[in-house]
């Protein structure tokens, strides 16, 4: 009897030592707005993996907006609990509000403590407003690199890769480097069998860092679309993305960012209930008061997550608005009209 009762606690010791041996990967969340795609496709990537423990933190509990949609998700942990818990990894998405005294320094206080810290597209302002990248190599999202060399001239910005480490931080190109700068995130925690079972079962390609950030430009005839899009106002539409429980988080922030960047149609989350859990157990919650009605539903896009909701834009609205979507994700172009017309 003893001994069964010793070896249950040591099988029970070593259990509770593999648990504590996960990294520990939070990504953060701001109450005031958070872009959607930047958060769940790393949160979705991280957690399917298995090998990673992975929570969204903000600074408290109150949602946190998924823009530009209309979502909010609940974070799982509060700044003040990881006190506790302290992180191997920060993931920092694009945030509305990018520059915070405080979360600022609470993530200059991570890098002393030699945090691995990883910025997915416009999360490399908040990073650059920080201070954390002077003196290092460093890119973000195309639009906004020309006007941060200007103001950061101390951060050598690449544009000819889909994202750069420099010691213990990373940074991506705009919001489509998120999957494959995760994978590779994946492989550096976890290792090479578990990044390509994890991307093999979430239908993502492996990660290549070959990238032409150069090719990204306003064009006279994007504009154009964009100017005629937004001037239509009467022809701006509601567009319903309906959820049910177990949801695939990256469709669903590919889905409610893309059609809510069309300049035509705003996203929102819908369901027959307040709160949905998504397939790794993130609680989104649904607007308050939605519209009246809505003028077209977009369903969640299955694989080719990316390609397949551009594919769905492009039906919807003509190619130069897919296309000025696409080059907002930061995503070639050329791969979506490879990928074809044929329905989703």
């Amino acid at each position: 009897m003893m001994r069964r009762l010793i070896l249950g606690l040591v099988l029970m010791l070593a259990m509770a030592g593999a648990a504590r041996a996960k990294p520990f990967v939070v990504i953060l969340a701001d109450a005031r707005g958070t872009v959607a795609t930047d958060l769940m496709a790393p949160y979705a990537v991280l957690a399917e993996s298995g090998a990673v423990d992975v929570k969204v933190v903000s600074p408290t509990r109150a949602p946190a907006r998924l823009i530009p949609g209309y979502a909010w998700v609940a974070p799982q942990m509060t700044l003040a609990e990881l006190e506790t818990r302290p992180p191997d990894v920060v993931i920092v998405p694009a945030l509305l509000a990018e520059d915070d005294a405080e979360r600022a320094a609470w993530l200059r206080a991570q890098a002393r403590r030699g945090v691995r810290i990883m910025s997915i597209c416009n999360g490399g302002l908040v990073l650059a407003k920080a201070g954390l990248l002077d003196r290092r190599q460093a890119t973000l999202h195309w639009f906004n690199r020309p006007g941060m060399a200007r103001e950061r001239p101390q951060v050598t910005w690449r544009d000819d890769l889909r994202w750069v480490t420099d010691g213990r931080i990373t940074t991506t190109a705009g919001i489509s480097a998120s999957e494959p700068a995760t994978l590779e995130l994946l492989r550096e925690l976890a290792g090479e069998e578990v990044m390509r079972a994890t991307a093999r079962r979430l239908a993502l390609p492996l990660p290549d860092q070959r990238h032409d950030g150069a090719d990204y430009r306003l064009t006279l005839k994007g504009m154009r679309q964009v100017a005629a899009n937004t001037l239509a106002f009467w022809g701006h539409e509601d567009v319903a993305v309906p959820l049910a429980p177990g949801f695939d988080e990256i469709a669903f922030g590919t889905a409610i960012d893309a059609w809510s960047r069309t300049y035509r149609s705003t996203a929102w989350m819908t369901s027959d209930r307040p709160t949905v859990r998504s397939r790794h157990g993130l609680t989104v919650i649904r607007a308050a008061t939605p519209p009246r009605r809505f003028d077209r539903a977009a369903a969640l896009p299955g694989p080719d997550v990316m390609l397949n909701t551009f594919a769905q834009v492009r039906r919807a609205y003509g190619e130069t608005t897919a296309r000025f979507v696409a080059m907002q994700f930061e995503h070639p172009w050329g791969a979506v009209s490879a990928w074809g017309r044929a329905p989703s």
